[in-house]
Parts: structure tokens; sequence; C-alpha cells
């Protein structure tokens, strides 16, 4: 298993979790609380910046990196889920095509219409100035046939080859070196059709990534993480290239997924969680986890505005050394909360992500 990753002279240890920095912030915190909670790591999408503020914005400024002032790795997620799902629920807002995608964004100027390419896709991420690209992908709905999964994975490895050429184009103009280029990772496609899965990874690997990250519906039809197509796609997934778990969040998941191969994360799910007060909690001193692929019921959701927290005087978690616990009490929080403030969802965000980063010490630990 890959210990470590290097973006573009910054070393990461593995495995790693980014949370999402979807627009290019992570409601409610800065900069300095995203350093004093340890992360190390942002995802942000492609799709959603487009239109705000715009990649040449982006550009101006030398990427998302001086303009959010993060010094940390930066992925850049190519939009793919959001584009195919905006256009499956609602095929009048755009069209999916071998050339690409056409869809429409509401911008303040009105809906304003877009194209974005496989050759698109990887400028917009050039201008993003991330560390790891994505390949521009077709999503395999999780409601797909057998015509529409093998779609999908057509689609995904011609787009794949196209963005191969384009960012290799984009390489030697700007003179990158292998230590100055940023990565670019391919998607595995093909829904839960292991055969489909094992030729989209098989025609990847013939273009050639740095790593390659797990695509499509990964739930059940009862909304439970899949975790027979997880570890497949693990399975096939070479072992000398980076394993990224798409969208995995869920602390237990991403355990269970690190025991499978995987070593990058990302989700929304800490940080919005913490925005609608629901907060994560380790359930015995993490220093005490010898083996957390071993342990069960190791942590816990809090809800802080319940009334048995309005006169607890401690803070969220005694394992934890987070800026909101060293200063504040489950009881403020849950007065923050029931005012309405906005300081609740940046002190439970806090909380949240510090709880990941410590999470990722110890598993980095036991790897």
């Amino acid at each position: 298993m890959l210990k470590e990753i290097n973006l573009r002279g910054l070393k990461l240890k593995l495995p790693i979790f980014f949370p999402d920095a979807t627009r290019g912030v992570i409601r409610s915190v800065d900069s300095d609380d995203l350093k004093n909670a340890k992360v190390e790591g942002l995802v942000v999408n492609t799709y959603h910046l487009l239109s705000r503020p715009g990649p040449t914005v982006l550009d101006s400024f030398g990427g998302i990196k001086p303009f959010m002032n993060f010094k940390g790795g930066i992925i850049s997620d190519s939009g793919g889920f959001q584009i195919f799902s905006l256009i499956h629920r609602n095929p009048s807002l755009g069209k999916i095509t071998k050339d690409g995608v056409t869809f429409h964004l509401d911008t303040k100027g009105g809906r304003k219409k877009y194209m974005i390419s496989p050759e698109k896709a990887i400028q917009i991420q050039s201008k993003i100035n991330s560390d790891i690209m994505i390949v521009l992908d077709y999503f395999t709905p999780f409601d797909a046939d057998d015509d529409e999964t093998k779609k999908s994975v057509d689609y995904t490895i011609e787009w794949a080859k196209r963005c191969k050429d384009e960012f290799n184009k984009i390489c030697d103009t700007k003179g990158y070196t292998e230590e100055t280029r940023p990565m670019l990772f391919g998607v595995v496609q093909g829904g839960t059709n292991k055969k489909e899965r094992e030729r989209c990874i098989t025609e990847l690997e013939k273009i050639g990534f740095d790593g390659y990250g797990l695509g499509g519906w990964t739930f059940t039809k009862d909304g439970k993480l899949d975790m027979d197509i997880i570890e497949f796609v693990a399975d096939i997934m070479p072992d000398n290239k980076f394993k990224y778990g798409l969208g995995i969040g869920n602390p237990q998941a991403i355990v269970d997924s690190v025991a499978m191969g995987y070593n990058i994360f990302d989700c929304v799910l800490p940080t919005r969680d913490a925005r609608h007060k629901r907060l994560y909690v380790f359930n015995k001193n993490p220093s005490s986890i010898k083996n957390i692929f071993e342990e069960s019921n190791w942590y816990e959701y809090l809800d802080v505005t319940k009334e048995k927290y309005v006169r607890d005087d401690s803070p969220i978690s005694e394992y934890c050394d987070c800026y909101t616990c060293k200063n504040h009490s489950k009881g403020y929080i849950n007065h923050l909360f029931k005012i309405e403030d906005f300081l609740a969802g940046r002190l439970s965000t806090i909380h949240n992500l510090r709880m990941y980063t410590k999470l990722m010490a110890m598993l980095k630990a036991q790897v």
C-alpha cells in the first residue's frame, strides 16, 4: 500500500481525507481554521467554480490556492456527478454527446449555456491550478440498464484519452517536469456491472494515470454503501497507483475502505453534518485504540441541540483538542444553534474536521 503522495513538492502521508470546499470555501471557516484543525487538503468542484468566480478569475490569482489563501493539497473534481445528476433529473437542462456535455447554469445575468468537452475540463482545471485533476467521466446512473452502463464506460474511456492528451499538451506548454506537474486521475465507471468495471480499468490503465477514482453510484437500493462493489473496484485497481474513494466519508466506511486498499477520500459529510447539528465524537480515547480495524462502535453522533445539553459546561468531546473543544461548552453551542447564529456552524465544523483528521492520523499509524 502506498504510504505517501507528493503533490508538486508537498509530501502528504496516506491515507488522507480531503473535505469538500466545493465552491472554494468550506462554509463558515477560513484557512486558519483549516490549518488549526490539521486539514492537509481540500477538494473543489470544476462545475461549481465555472460560473462563480470563473476560471479566468482564478487564473488571474494564480489558481485556487492563493485565491483561498490555502497552502495544502487541492483536488479538482471534474464535476461529472453534478452535471449528470442535473441532466438526469431534468433532461431539458442539458445534453450528453460523444463531444462532451452541454448544460445550463443560473448566473447573475440569467441562465447561461455551457459546453464542457474533455479538453475543456482539463483547461478549466489547469486554471484552477489544482494538484490533482480528475478526468471528465460519464457518471453511471444508479438505475442504468446494461446498454446505459456500457455507454457510460465507453464515453468515460474515450473522454479519459482526450483528457490525457490535453493534459500532456498543457504540461508541455507550461514546461512542467515530473516533479512540478499536477497529477491526473482516471475514474472507474460501470455501476454494479463487474465486467464493465473491469473493462473500464483495463482501458484506463492502457492510457495511464497517476491514480484512479471509484466512480458512479455506490449505494444499494436501501441507501447503504455497496461495500461489495467498493471492494471489487479496489481489487481491480493497480496497487502501484493511488486509489481514490470518491465520496466515501462515513467514518466507519473510511476505515473499512482503507482496509480494502483505498488511500484518498473526500466527502461533504463532516462539514454538512456540522451545519445540521450532527457532531462526531470518539467513544473512547483514540490513543487507546490499538487496532481501529477491529473496533466496533468506536464513535457516535451527538445532537448538541438536545435539551439535556442546555446547562452542560463540558466540551463536545473530552478526547478532542480542537479550538471549539478547548474554548466552548456544549451548552454554549446549544445556545448558538437555538438562536441560529452563524458561529454555531463554524464551531461545529471545526470540531468535525478535527475529528476526521484525528481519525486519519490513527489510520496512518496503523496501516
